[in-house]
C-alpha cells in the first residue's frame, strides 16, 4: 500500500489566554479537542520537539502535535525533509496495531478453510467468493508457495459478488469435506450452480451467511481481502488484489 502524504498542518488550535497547568494536568487546548468528539489513546515523543497525540474520532486514527508552550494543537501529518511521517510508528503501535490483533482473533474464530499444509510457517486468512475471478487469481499465485509447504492460505468463503454466490459458497463450506470441496472448486471455478449438493446447501447457509456478517462488521469491502503477519509479527491488511510491490510481502517469509 503507498504512503499518502497529507499537508502537514491540516488545523491549527490555540488559546488566546493560557493557564499554567501543573505538569500531570491536561493542556487546555487538548480538553477543547476532546470536547469535540476526539478520543485521545496516548502521548508520544517526537525529534521535532512537540509532543505526539495518536487519537480517533469515528473509528478514524487521528494525529494531533502539541506544541512546546502547550497553548496550540496541530492536527495532520508532521513530516520530516526526506517526507518521513514522524508520528507513524508511534500511531501504528498505539491505535493500528491494537485493532489489528483483534481482528486476527476474530479472523481464527471464524469459519474458515485450511488450504495447505497444517506446519506451513505463514498463514494468510483470506475472503474468497466462488465466483470471484481475483480470488482464483490469487490462489494461482499462492499455490507454489503452498506446494512447498510454506504457506497456508485460510479461506474465510462469502456469498456477495452474484446472486447465486451464497448458493455456491454453501455449497463448499457445508460439504462433508469442505477441504475436499474447495480444492474441487479451484480446479473446477466455472462449475455452474445447477451441479451443487442439496444437503451442503442447507448445511453451509448459515455458515456463509455468518461469515458475509463478519465481512461486513470489519469493513472490508472487495474480495480477496487478505490478513497476514509481517515479518515483525505485525498484522497487515491487503484489500482487494494485490499490487506488484505486496506480492513478495503477501508471501515471502
Amino acid at each position: 500500500m503507498k504512503k499518502i502524504i497529507v499537508p502537514v498542518v491540516l488545523l491549527v488550535l490555540g488559546f488566546g489566554s493560557y493557564f499554567a497547568l501543573a505538569e500531570q494536568q491536561e493542556p487546555e487546548v487538548i480538553s477543547y479537542i476532546k470536547q469535540q468528539g476526539v478520543t485521545i489513546i496516548d502521548s508520544f515523543e517526537t525529534p521535532a520537539g512537540l509532543t505526539g497525540y495518536a487519537a480517533s474520532i469515528e473509528g478514524q486514527p487521528l494525529s494531533i502535535y502539541l506544541t512546546e508552550d502547550k497553548k496550540y494543537a496541530v492536527i495532520g501529518n508532521l513530516i520530516n525533509a526526506e517526507g518521513e511521517d514522524l508520528g507513524e510508528q508511534a500511531m501504528y503501535e498505539l491505535i493500528s496495531a491494537p485493532q489489528n490483533e483483534k481482528v486476527w482473533q476474530k479472523l481464527e474464530q471464524a469459519r474458515w478453510i485450511q488450504d495447505g499444509q497444517e506446519t506451513a510457517q505463514k498463514i494468510i486468512y483470506t475472503f474468497t467468493d466462488p465466483y470471484c475471478p481475483y480470488c482464483q487469481r490469487l490462489r494461482e499465485m499462492a499455490d507454489p508457495y503452498i506446494v512447498k509447504g510454506e504457506v497456508q492460505l485460510r479461506h474465510i468463503i462469502v456469498g456477495i459478488l452474484q446472486e447465486d454466490s451464497i448458493k455456491k459458497a454453501a455449497a463448499i463450506l457445508g460439504a462433508d469435506s469442505p477441504e475436499q470441496a474447495l480444492q474441487q472448486h479451484i480446479q473446477h471455478a466455472d462449475e455452474t450452480s445447477a451441479d451443487l449438493n442439496e444437503a451442503a446447501l442447507t448445511n453451509g447457509e448459515l455458515l456463509v451467511e455468518k461469515n458475509n456478517q463478519l465481512m461486513e462488521q470489519l469493513g472490508f469491502m472487495a474480495t480477496p481481502t487478505s490478513v497476514y503477519k509481517d515479518e515483525k509479527g505485525h498484522v497487515r491488511l491487503i484489500e482487494g488484489m494485490p499490487m506488484r510491490d505486496d506480492i513478495d510481502k503477501l508471501f515471502e517469509q
